[in-house]
């Protein structure tokens, strides 16, 4: 089963990236774009990177106001696709093609980093090492996952189909981050019986 979620997620972000959106909002019930938003709240600052745009929802949200927004994402066939959308929107925002181990940014670069859904890099070490050299002190990251908020027998199978996610899962990413010196608040926000999980991680002042 992890091998066919592997394949499923490789072709979803490379040879699939077309149909991304369209699956997201079917497995969601409609509810993808509400839970991606759940990260606007926790953005603080004006200097903002997301990391794995995917298809680039997010980016135009997070550059209200006054804020310059970066972002990365390694699949090439997400950047064509992000660069078409914000172009045709009249939006320009730098796009970088990299991974979340290895940040081309300089130290202290940005106020908050946001990740919403992210793929296999939340559970690396190094993803969190990163975020902590790339954002300042007192900076945060934004993580957006879902949770079950309302367990029924059925439901658990339902949900762990479509997001194999397990409590060890959350548990490395927990470990992940606070390894990497930061302090985590955890918030299930909405409603529904699935719901968005946003963790927060505020880089300590002394790191």
């Amino acid at each position: 089963m992890r091998q066919f979620y592997q394949l499923l997620y490789r072709l979803l972000y490379n040879e699939l990236a077309w149909a991304y959106d369209a699956v997201s909002r079917a497995v969601s019930l409609g509810r993808w774009d509400d839970w991606r938003r759940a990260a606007l709240p926790y953005v603080r600052g004006n200097r903002i990177l997301e990391v794995g745009f995917g298809t680039g929802a997010l980016l135009p949200l997070l550059s209200s106001g006054q804020r310059r927004v970066v972002g990365i994402e390694p699949s090439a066939a997400m950047q064509r696709m992000t660069a078409a959308k914000l172009t045709n929107g009249g939006k320009e925002l730098p796009l970088v093609q990299g991974a979340a181990q290895k940040l081309p940014f300089a130290g202290a670069a940005f106020d908050t980093i946001v990740c919403a859904f992210p793929a296999s890099f939340i559970l690396d070490p190094r993803t969190h090492r990163e975020f902590s050299r790339c954002l300042r002190p007192g900076g945060r990251s934004v993580i957006v996952e879902v949770t079950l908020a309302e367990p029924g027998p059925l439901l658990n199978i339902l949900f762990h189909l479509v997001f194999p996610a397990t409590p060890d899962t959350f548990q490395s990413v927990n470990e992940a981050v606070r390894g990497a010196g930061f302090r985590i608040k955890e918030h299930v926000v909405g409603d529904g019986r699935v719901r968005p999980l946003v963790i927060v991680a505020e880089k300590l002042e002394t790191v």
